[in-house]
């Protein structure tokens, strides 16, 4: 069975591959005034990394890992969520005062929240976009 559905893939792959000639490079499209897509892409002369560099925040903010879960653990007993997509990766909090902070992820600003707030340790805490 293993041989039958390689075979299969190996057949779908071929399909596939004289699709995407075609639609690239031989059929015109109505939408690029009768060009094909190869004949109006350009490839892009941006350095593309292969690996994105460390982001080094200010020392004026606390570094926090996002879990799988999309949370950051706060003051060992509090979780904090944040965002599914950025698992893994490191976020910097800055205090404003009064036990409200700031999240970043980068330089982006993701919202607040206010540690005087948390008060279920086993429910995660969503970040506020207003202070309001």
């Amino acid at each position: 069975m293993c041989q039958t559905f390689s075979l299969y893939l190996k057949a779908q792959q071929r399909r596939l591959n004289h699709f995407v000639k075609e639609y690239n490079h031989i059929r015109p499209h109505e939408a690029l005034d009768m060009k094909t897509p190869a004949d109006v892409h350009d490839f892009s002369t941006r350095p593309f990394p292969e690996k994105i560099p460390n982001f080094d925040y200010d020392n004026n903010h606390k570094v926090l890992k996002v879990t799988k879960s999309g949370a950051v653990r706060w003051r060992s007993y509090y979780w904090v969520y944040v965002s599914a997509a950025l698992k893994g990766k490191y976020i910097a909090i800055q205090e404003l005062g009064n036990g409200i902070w700031k999240v970043y992820y980068r330089n982006v600003f993701l919202g607040f929240f206010d540690q005087r707030n948390l008060r279920n340790k086993q429910q995660s805490t969503r970040l506020e976009i207003n202070l309001v």
